[in-house]
């Protein structure tokens, strides 16, 4: 554990603008006792421990450092809490989460950067308030480029587009952020783990999520062939098709790429994309709790589908109910026997919930 009396006597004897000598005085030992005691030379006897913490009107865990190391540790596992609720959609659970962390430690930026990411659906305008609050008082480099971009959400959810345009204006472009910046300086391993699970798997997420905001700018072919060329990313990278979230993504386009058909009268094609889609489904289910890849660009590290979202446990049951309920794209198809078909392959193969 990393002590830090020395550190917080001097800081501690300077707020009270006292000398070495006038505290040694005080506590009844030699001036060079106190010099060593600031150097992290030596500690005061534990004998010593109250009286200096009684002077200066602290308790001895603050004198220690103790105590913001406990608040960390307590802080780490109130995060890794709200990261599973958040992970698994779970939005009330991540609210009550962070509220009663923040209970224990109210003026916690790391929690607060949480709350307000927790709360910009449900009260926008106390997320922007909250904000302004943490990028006026945090130096916390990290924390504030998370608040930054989460008051452009308040903002634009507050019903403010212009404030939230000019906001996210404000934030660093890709070129200056730490994806960008580190590949230049890391080496071996480090470089090729940050390279496939910071760079990779971003791009070709950005890809696939920029493919279906640009999708409305076009035609119904052009909108399949979008998706398509989505497909093609993830394809190239992911050459072994054993990625869960690869197959979640497929699946979605595929599964874009039929609605598209059935909307405009191309219900072959669309029964095409629907054996795709349900294809991408099965093979997602089947896969293990932990999934060592064979694709050249993610065989840095085994990934632990622990950390999918909760949608995507059971793709087949997902796929199931959107064939299943929504009757703009389905409901005129749904007595056929190639929706069938389909249908009983979802069903055959679906897996319980994980």
């Amino acid at each position: 554990m990393n002590l830090k009396i020395g550190e917080n006597i001097r800081r501690y004897r300077r707020e009270k603008s006292l000398s070495q000598e006038m505290l040694a005085e005080r506590l009844g030992v030699s001036f060079q006792a106190v010099s060593k005691w600031e150097r992290s030379e030596t500690y005061p006897d534990v004998t010593l421990l109250p009286a200096i913490a009684s002077f200066f009107h602290i308790s001895v865990d603050e004198l220690l450092g103790t105590e913001g190391i406990r608040e960390s540790e307590e802080v780490d596992a109130i995060v890794a809490e709200c990261a599973a609720h958040d992970v698994h959609y779970a939005a009330e659970k991540l609210i009550e989460t962070v509220e009663a962390g923040l209970k224990r430690f109210p003026n916690n930026f790391t929690l607060l950067s949480w709350y307000v990411y927790a709360i910009q659906n449900k009260d926008p305008k106390k997320c922007v308030e909250t904000c302004r609050y943490i990028l006026d008082n945090c130096t916390d480099q990290g924390i504030r480029n998370w608040v930054q971009t989460t008051l452009c959400y308040g903002y634009f959810k507050s019903g403010n587009r212009e404030k939230a345009v000019a906001c996210a204006r404000e934030l660093p472009s890709y070129y200056g952020t730490m994806e960008d910046t580190l590949r230049h300086f890391l080496e071996g391993d480090a470089l090729k783990e940050h390279i496939q699970d910071q760079i990779v798997v971003k791009l070709a997420y950005e890809f696939w999520l920029s493919v279906r905001r640009l999708k409305e700018f076009y035609g119904p072919a052009e909108q399949i062939a979008l998706f398509e060329k989505s497909n093609a990313v993830y394809d190239a990278i992911y050459e072994t098709n054993d990625v869960p979230f690869v197959l979640t993504r497929k699946m979605r386009n595929y599964q874009g790429m039929a609605e598209i058909c059935l909307k405009n009268g191309m219900e072959q094609d669309a029964f095409d994309y629907m054996r795709e889609a349900a294809a991408c489904a099965v093979a997602h289910d089947a896969l293990p709790e932990t999934v060592s890849s064979r694709a050249m660009l993610f065989d840095v590290h085994p990934y632990d589908r622990r950390w999918e979202s909760k949608e995507n446990l059971n793709l087949c049951g997902e796929l199931l109910r959107d064939f299943e309920t929504e009757d703009e794209f389905y409901g005129d198809i749904r007595g056929t026997a190639a929706y069938g078909e389909i249908v009983g392959q979802l069903k055959g193969e679906k897996r319980s919930a994980r």
